[in-house]
């Protein structure tokens, strides 16, 4: 019996010690710890068909819109779901500019994780654009990239968990 909670005891410190266990001051980190790839843009004179197709092709959920290199607006799924789909027939003939959200919250890669957290969360935001000091865009957060951050460091318990409850013996009788 005193083996068992010895391994017990053991195991607990083992887990308490892991690095990747999820705290506050994970979230204190600063965003260039995401490990961002880079920026998707479009040029504010592009077509909402040209945004439609960048989005297919790289197969993202937002891109950037861009006037003389700085940040104007986002194109999202949303947007297009919401302002395009069954409204519009044409997508040659009309600009990003009139469906984009102008100038969304943004942020630096020197704040915090929290902040884009927050953002997502208090403006209902999937995707946080990263600017430099000349709010020329250099990231596109997701939500995705979040919830890959989080589940990073979460320990090995959790992340290697099966997709499905174990629920127990089917009771189906098998033919």
């Amino acid at each position: 019996m005193e083996s068992y909670i010895d391994d017990e005891i053991r195991i607990m410190h083992e887990q308490d010690a892991d690095p990747t266990v999820l705290s506050s001051n994970t979230f204190k980190l600063s965003i260039k710890e995401l490990g961002l790839g880079p920026v998707l843009t479009l040029d504010i004179s592009a077509s909402v068909a040209e945004a439609v197709k960048l989005l297919q092709e790289k197969r993202v959920g937002s891109v950037l819109i861009t006037k003389n290199g700085q940040l104007e607006g986002i194109v999202t799924e949303r947007d297009l779901l919401y302002k395009v789909t069954g409204i519009i027939s044409d997508l040659s003939k009309v600009n990003v500019s009139e469906i984009m959200t102008q100038d969304p919250v943004s942020l630096m890669k020197e704040d915090m994780i929290a902040y884009v957290m927050n953002n997502m969360h208090v403006g209902g935001y999937r995707h946080v654009p990263i600017v430099d000091e000349n709010n020329k865009p250099i990231h596109n957060i997701s939500i995705k990239n979040i919830l890959r951050f989080i589940l990073d460091h979460f320990p090995a318990a959790i992340t290697n968990i099966t997709g499905k409850p174990y629920r127990g013996l089917s009771k189906r009788v098998s033919e």
